[in-house]
């Protein structure tokens, strides 16, 4: 399905190449100038990358100046990491997925949550592991946790700093309770109740949180929440549809729904779609014109005020502040290179998965590429 949609957009290149020919403006450029254009582009982008890992890789994150990924290829999943201010690898040696008589399969049971400081993961059976970052192996301690409910693997959890958190079901109240534990305290410590950030509303399917500082979001019944962990309400981000991904900070989040972006700010609480402004932010010529309009293929990250994401045909950086968006890395025309999934670390570098292929459908694997600083900063 993804390679018809990608040469659907292939042959609508050449449509438009056709429609626009000799009848345009003369100061216009013909078809082949535009291509032209278009190659010259690609090919002065792609001259900036470096291969940084050329091994099977997913499941970036980045925290702090250090990314994190989990190679898959020949055995069970290993979990690296990088501090590109140091530029220290590490090879982690503990497993970061579960195993047991129903999830017989490491690939299917990949989980991992982490800062600068410490890497978890719910890798035992009822319970959870936290270990050093940039040690191979170095357990910090251990936090017993009772067993999740029935058809949940493990309960969801977050590190922040030095400090777990996790949220489970309380016996008693039946509500969903944040605890908080850093390695080496006894019990956790609980904080809140969601069910009492969001009252009135009654609880839905709880999904999946995080915590970044203070600042807490989670996923209720598809509808995204925000508040400091200080708080007595929690602030619905006004979603209304299910949200592909988040980034957020204190005071706001920006969150994609499918091709559309918007950005929310907790102190107006209100959203803004920034999506019009992204397409308006950018024009290379009239053959090439939606090229950077986003198109919901591929993870994208957030840098400061710049938004990272995949358009028609590549990877591009939207500045919040400017409203400006730049290209950072073309899609090959003939498919050799596609980029997808992006993550940035603090020093500025973002690093891009490629697809490579010789067929001309999008391949489906390749290395990991980096891009200096000077992109984003």
């Amino acid at each position: 399905m993804l390679n018809m949609v990608r040469h659907g957009v292939v042959l609508g290149f050449a449509c438009t190449l056709f429609a626009c020919g000799a009848g345009g403006a003369p100061d216009e450029q013909t078809q082949e100038e535009d291509i032209a254009e278009y190659d010259n582009l690609q090919k002065s982008l792609e001259d900036k990358r470096a291969v940084f890992v050329d091994t099977p890789a997913q499941d970036f994150f980045a925290a702090g100046n250090t990314l994190y990924w989990v190679e898959v290829g020949g055995g069970n999943p290993l979990l690296r990491g990088f501090d590109d201010s140091k530029k220290i690898r590490t090879d982690y040696t503990f497993k970061v997925y579960l195993t047991g008589p129903g999830t017989p399969n490491p690939v299917d049971t990949i989980n991992y949550e982490a800062s600068a400081a410490v890497v978890a993961s719910m890798n035992e059976l009822d319970g959870a592991n936290v270990y050093e970052a940039g040690s191979p192996e170095k357990l910090l301690g251990t936090l017993p946790l009772p067993a999740p409910p029935f058809g949940q693997r493990w309960w969801a959890y977050s590190v922040t700093g030095n400090e777990l958190f996790v949220v489970v079901i309380d016996g008693n109240s039946n509500k969903h309770v944040l605890q908080k534990w850093t390695p080496g305290q006894g019990t956790p410590t609980t904080i809140l109740a969601l069910d009492d950030l969001i009252a009135p509303n009654v609880m839905g399917e709880f999904h999946d949180f995080a915590v970044d500082g203070t600042t807490l979001i989670f996923d209720e019944g598809f509808r995204i929440w925000m508040a400091d962990l200080g708080d007595a309400k929690a602030k619905w981000v006004k979603n209304d549809q299910q949200v592909g991904s988040a980034n957020f900070y204190a005071g706001g989040a920006v969150y994609s729904q499918g091709k559309t972006f918007f950005r929310y700010d907790m102190a107006s609480d209100s959203r803004e779609d920034i999506t019009d402004k992204i397409k308006a932010g950018y024009s290379m010529n009239k053959t090439f014109a939606q090229i950077h309009h986003p198109d919901g293929n591929g993870g994208w990250c957030k840098f400061k005020n710049k938004v990272v994401y995949h358009g028609s045909y590549g990877i591009f950086a939207y500045d919040m502040a400017t409203e400006k968006v730049t290209p950072l890395l073309l899609d090959a025309r003939d498919n050799s290179v596609v980029y997808r999934d992006c993550a940035a670390v603090d020093t500025g570098t973002l690093f891009v998965k490629g697809l490579l292929s010789k067929s001309g459908a999008i391949g489906a694997d390749g290395p990991t590429y980096s891009l200096a600083a000077a992109n984003l900063l």
